[in-house]
């Protein structure tokens, strides 16, 4: 079952925020009341919220993958594939120190990148300097030294394409699917219709992984954030690294 409380911001409820997650409205002042701590979470989240640079659901959900992946998927360089505004590669390198280099991916740079280092500059003004984007597809990006890699609602089969990143380089990964196509279902179609398609997908991407060498987990955001909530993490095992 998918958890009830948020890792990132203990202190809401995600059965019952004041403001709708699934509005494409930017964050407002309606949001402000909520993050009022002084934990580093709680002033990142308020310099977005007033920046209003991001819709409410985005916000809490990068915030909050972040929180599902950190520990086990890191390392000095971060690659964001698929990154769209890329908050969730920031975050890697406002928490973590020992990570140098965040490398945002996407074809083409969003606006919102921009404003969003923006807006957590006087926050955490050692991010800036950790951060480049590349406007580049999955399958060109060249990762020639060890790092982490993410595909956060990398669409469809960009899902796919980011694990063979991973797996060519034998990097940690973490990925959270959506849009699963039936047409790109892997194996047999009687998985998908008893399964559901997106399930059975994910079962297939996760035995992937295990065939590789990768110890795997999955978890999942509070549903209320998003309904495509399912996260899957993989790391080498030592023994095959």
């Amino acid at each position: 079952m998918p958890p009830r409380t948020l890792r990132a911001f203990p202190q809401i409820d995600p059965d019952h925020m004041p403001v709708d997650p699934h509005s494409r409205s930017k964050t407002g002042t309606s949001a402000r009341p909520l993050f009022t701590g002084k934990r580093l979470n709680d002033k990142l989240a308020l310099a977005l919220v007033d920046a209003r640079v991001l819709p409410f659901k985005e916000l809490l959900e990068s915030f909050e993958v972040f929180e599902h992946i950190r520990r086990r998927v890191r390392a000095a360089q971060v690659v964001d594939l698929c990154c769209g505004h890329g908050l969730v590669g920031m975050l890697y390198g406002i928490h973590h120190r020992d990570v140098d280099a965040i490398r945002l991916v996407d074809r083409r740079r969003p606006d919102s990148v921009d404003r969003i280092l923006d807006a957590l500059d006087p926050v955490a003004p050692w991010l800036r300097p950790k951060v480049t984007f590349e406007a580049c597809t999955i399958e060109r990006v060249q990762i020639d030294t060890p790092a982490a890699i993410l595909g956060i609602h990398a669409c469809g089969t960009a899902t796919d394409a980011v694990l063979d990143q991973a797996i060519s380089g034998r990097h940690p990964v973490a990925v959270l699917p959506c849009c699963h196509p039936k047409r790109t279902l892997p194996g047999p179609p009687t998985l998908g219709a008893a399964l559901g398609v997106g399930l059975a997908t994910d079962v297939h991407r996760t035995y992937r992984l295990h065939e590789a060498g990768y110890a795997t987990r999955w978890s999942s955001l509070p549903s209320p954030i998003t309904p495509m909530n399912r996260v899957i993490v993989g790391w080498p095992t030592p023994d095959k690294a």
